[in-house]
């Protein structure tokens, strides 16, 4: 077969473009700090060239032309997102396989985008292949373009941290989070840009269209049917080893990992062994409760920081003159998001002792095994498609039930929670966890309209849902909550003990995300009501919290302070994390948040600890 100048011609030009294609990536890597390594972008050389070659062969559009622009962007933003949003965040490294695969993965998706495209234009109409393929690339860019988003609202690529809350969530959730971050506004502008871009995209596929020539040959068709064949193969490959794809894996294998809490929970609940006659249910019957509140930052509580602008503690504040109250002022969360901190909480588990979450005991269990029957009642939603950890836990109550009783975020307010209480036995021992939505922001979603107090200072356009007003307003009706609980149980349940703290923090700027972290995200409320009948049965408890007050305290351990409390030490009982222990050894010094990331002498606000560790 003769080849002509002009075949020359184009194939000088096919090769000349494969190389700058191929020469400007890895320039690319190589300029934002992320060089792969000859060890790397060797090896795909040859057959990346060689598919960008044949590419315009089959299709005899340009690589670099307005009719490849939509497919080119697809793959781009593919192999370029998170290699430059994590250099951006870190000033370091990646993996250099992670680069490679990104890179061959952004390739294929071009490759196999334009190879398709050209082969269905052989065959469909060409106003149904434009449109499909439109949504096809729109499609396509959505992971890229979340990261993007997602770095240009925190200045922070994606994490396995912040893919966990993505992982957990639902889409009820998922809409406050977007008005809450992202704005009304601003998402209607993405969606705009969005239908623009298809609108944009169509176009250039019909230009595509108008650029293939007319009558494909045999050779043609194999060569864009090799490159659709080779390109899903590829994909199929490479696609679950990409950067933001690792990420995502590692999350779901830990998800899919805690729901092994189930497996071997009978198991462990029958080897828990301690002696019933010597707890609290036997020395002082009555009700325990514990309640969990959400995203309370004791930064801006007047009962723990006197002077904060807001009254918005005052049946706290008032109880701190009580002497059955045990106020704790340097308590920390051990995470800043739900779900990690309380599988913390709620089970052995903790920063400092190396078990995992699914081979773990529970206050539900030692409740159980100390003579209480135990009741679960929540106002939060069940989180995503598999139970979370809290849920786990929870099901392993007596009863357990949620106002919402569906894997939706819930809109009721806190007082829902109230009814649940008159289905206690009072005659009974009953160990009650309140799960409460508290400050979940949206702030101002939280309250009913009579506790309204506080506003804004005037002129102030701070956005009323999110702003300190607001969650201020929210505490006020957390403390509310608090007192009704107390008062009932007080009167109707013979309450002998309550505990309330809260999951993690919050900063009213960034919320509570731990790719920005700063201390008030872990900064929590923490206090226990001793009744007088508790303190007569076991004075040494009360003495201990007494003492207490102003030691440091993270709540990972709280799996040990309430076996402590219920009196009930079990062979999975550590005195040394129990805060109701004499036996308590956790300074400052040696305390971490964020799972030892940070230590607590680094939050520029810690006060002194009293009495000072000794020598």
């Amino acid at each position: 077969m003769k080849i002509t100048h002009t075949d020359q011609d184009k194939f000088i030009r096919w090769i000349t473009a494969a190389g700058i294609y191929y020469i400007s990536c890895i320039a690319f890597y190589i300029d934002i700090g992320q060089d792969m390594g000859a060890d790397y972008f060797l090896w795909v050389m040859l057959p990346i060239l060689a598919a960008l070659v044949l590419l315009p062969y089959g299709t005899r559009v340009p690589l670099f032309s307005r009719p490849s622009l939509p497919n080119l962007l697809s793959g781009l933003l593919w192999a370029a997102t998170f290699p430059l949003l994590y250099s951006w965040t870190y000033s370091q490294m990646w993996y250099a396989s992670k680069i490679c695969y990104d890179f061959i993965v952004g390739t294929s998706i071009f490759v196999l985008f334009s190879a398709l495209e050209g082969a269905l234009f052989a065959i469909l109409p060409r106003r149904l292949v434009a449109a499909f393929m439109a949504g096809l690339n729109l499609l396509s860019i959505l992971i890229p373009l979340l990261q993007i988003i997602y770095y240009c609202m925190v200045w922070h690529c994606l994490t396995p941290d912040s893919l966990m809350a993505l992982y957990l969530t639902n889409w009820r959730e998922s809409i406050d989070f977007i008005e809450s971050n992202v704005g009304l506004l601003p998402a209607t502008l993405i969606l705009l840009g969005l239908a623009l871009l298809f609108a944009l995209a169509y176009r250039c596929h019909l230009a595509f269209a108008e650029r293939l020539e007319s009558g494909s040959t045999a050779g043609r068709m194999a060569s864009l049917f090799a490159l659709v064949t080779a390109g899903i193969a590829t994909l199929a490959f490479y696609l679950p080893q990409t950067s933001i794809a690792d990420l995502w894996n590692d999350v779901k294998s830990y998800v899919e990992e805690t729901q092994e809490y189930s497996v071997g929970h009978d198991e462990r609940f029958m080897s828990l062994h301690l002696d019933a006659r010597r707890t609290l249910s036997a020395r002082a019957p009555g009700t325990v409760i514990f309640i969990i509140g959400e995203s309370a930052s004791r930064d801006y509580m007047q009962a723990f920081t006197p002077d904060y602008k807001y009254p918005d503690t005052p049946w706290q504040s008032a109880q701190r003159e009580n002497p059955n109250f045990f106020f704790f002022e340097n308590a920390y969360s051990s995470w800043s998001q739900t779900v990690p901190v309380l599988q913390r909480v709620l089970t052995e588990q903790s920063q400092y002792n190396g078990k995992e979450f699914f081979d773990s005991a529970s206050i539900v269990d030692v409740a159980k095994k100390a003579g209480y029957e135990t009741w679960w009642f929540s106002n939060q939603g069940r989180y995503g498609q598999y139970d979370s950890a809290i849920t786990l836990v929870a099901k392993t109550a007596d009863h357990a039930q949620w106002t919402d009783d569906s894997y939706n975020f819930t809109d009721k307010y806190d007082d829902s929670l109230l009814p649940y209480l008159t289905q206690l036995d009072p005659t009974k021992n009953n160990f009650v966890v309140l799960h409460i939505m508290g400050s979940h922001i949206y702030y101002n979603n939280r309250y009913p309209t009579e506790y309204n107090k506080f506003q804004p200072p005037e002129g102030d356009k701070a956005n009323i849902m999110t702003s300190e007003a607001s969650y201020a307003n929210s505490i006020l009706y957390t403390d509310h909550i608090l007192q009704e609980v107390f008062n009932y149980a007080r009167k109707n349940l013979n309450l002998q003990a309550m505990v309330y703290f809260s999951d993690h923090g919050e900063n009213l700027e960034i919320s509570h995300n731990p790719d920005v972290f700063s201390f008030d995200m872990v900064r929590i409320p923490f206090w226990i009501y001793l009744s007088p009948a508790y303190e007569q049965a076991l004075p040494g408890r009360a003495n201990t919290l007494r003492e207490h007050a102003n030691r440091y305290f993270t709540n990972d351990m709280m799996y040990d302070t309430i076996s402590g409390l219920l009196s009930a030490p079990s062979d999975r009982y550590d005195p040394t994390q129990d805060f109701t222990s004499e036996s308590y050894r956790f300074h400052r010094d040696t305390l971490t948040t964020m799972l030892g990331r940070y230590s607590l002498t680094e939050d520029p606000n810690g006060g002194p600890e009293e009495p000072a560790p000794t020598e």
